[in-house]
């Protein structure tokens, strides 16, 4: 049997999140000498800050970068939802940035100003990185300067129904009519229908590729980082788990020198995407992609500002936030096994290899860690009725 783990607080996820991330990241935040448990009130305490955007509020808490302690308080700002249907769920991606510097900058200021009983000590802090966690899959379609062309369709959006039924029956339609086609026959054409039940389908509304398919159809993406970086970069898991991406392919590509590799598009579903009418999509996503730890940049001087951080305040990437609760679970080995309960309610499970069967999403090859693979099963939106 799988080995099985329960749901600490909400911010022992994210504590042990940043413990692991600031290890693949490789930046050495302790002194080689020190104790990992001990700080004195000459040496300034290194801070990490967390930032988990959810669906009701974007929550933002510091911890100390050694030990992993929470430091001050958690802080939570909402935002509103609107519903202009039934089946429709919009948020203000602006929202998602004003609530988070609200959120951060009140994590800050309750950072205890003495480590000790003595009035005249005090403690001074640094503060080295700081990382977002978001829902999975909310859609943003920015204009060229990457301003918000319209509200976000929320993950758990489900007007692109009818599209997220178009895809497979398109992915039907692409092979050869026949009364003994099989799931075999599907995945030999559009392999990266693999994660969705082994070719069987459905797919989830809730997913990109059908939601930017409404919006195409019915109306001439990673946000936050890019409003704190100026940079458009996607995160490894989410492309893998949600954008029917390879993510071992695209990760890859990363590391490919642009003398040497010329195929900008490794790793995505071109196929399917011409099939579907949707091949310029290709070429509005984000360029880059980067596994969850790996560093995208540091503060651009406008985010510093609103955050009252400094530039040198490193961003590193996130990921979708009940993938990255996997991480703070420990559900890193093949065989384990984790429940994750919020808005939905997940059961996540890390194999070895990138297999998939009737009933499961996934496994999709490199989430949530670059090199992991993990399927999913559950029930979506249970956790908000």
């Amino acid at each position: 049997m799988p080995a099985q783990s329960t749901v600490p607080p909400r911010w022992s996820i994210l504590q042990n999140v940043l413990f692991l991330l600031f290890l693949s990241c490789g930046i050495n935040l302790c002194h080689a000498n020190s104790s990992p448990s001990l700080h004195t009130t000459s040496s300034p305490i290194d801070v990490v800050i967390g930032v988990d955007g959810g669906t009701e509020s974007i929550r933002a808490c510091c911890f100390d970068a050694q030990s992993g302690q929470i430091l001050g308080k958690s802080h939570a700002v909402p935002y509103v939802t609107s519903h202009p249907h039934p089946g429709w769920a919009e948020q203000s991606p602006t929202d998602w940035y004003d609530n988070m510097v609200g959120a951060v900058r009140r994590a800050v200021e309750s950072l205890p100003s003495s480590s000790s009983t003595s009035s005249t000590s005090s403690t001074s802090y640094n503060i080295r990185a700081i990382c977002c966690d978001t829902t999975c899959c909310s859609v943003v379609a920015l204009s060229q300067d990457h301003t918000p062309l319209r509200p976000c369709l929320l993950w758990m959006d489900a007007r692109s129904a009818k599209q997220a039924k178009q895809i497979m029956d398109v992915a039907n339609d692409g092979i050869a009519s026949s009364s003994t086609n099989t799931n075999a026959d599907i995945l030999k054409a559009f392999p990266e229908l693999r994660v969705n039940c082994n070719g069987e389908g459905p797919i989830s509304a809730e997913w990109l590729l059908p939601k930017a398919m409404w919006i195409k159809q019915h109306e001439p993406e990673d946000y936050l980082n890019y409003r704190l970086t100026g940079q458009m970069v996607a995160s490894g898991c989410n492309v893998a788990a949600r954008w029917h991406h390879d993510g071992w392919d695209v990760l890859e590509k990363n590391h490919e020198s642009d003398n040497d590799f010329d195929d900008g598009n490794k790793g995505r579903p071109m196929k399917l995407y011409e099939a579907l009418g949707m091949k310029d999509l290709a070429d509005k996503l984000p360029k880059k992609t980067l596994a969850m730890g790996d560093v995208i940049g540091t503060l651009t001087e406008q985010a510093a500002s609103d955050l009252n951080l400094s530039k040198e305040t490193l961003v590193v990437q996130g990921g979708p936030d009940a993938f990255v609760g996997m991480i703070g679970l420990g559900t890193i080995r093949p065989g384990q096994l984790c429940l994750i309960t919020g808005s939905s309610h997940l059961h996540c499970l890390i194999t070895k290899q990138p297999t998939s069967a009737p009933g499961t999403w996934g496994a999709y090859r490199g989430a949530p860690l670059a090199h992991t693979c993990f399927a999913e099963g559950g029930q979506s939106s249970t956790g908000s009725l």
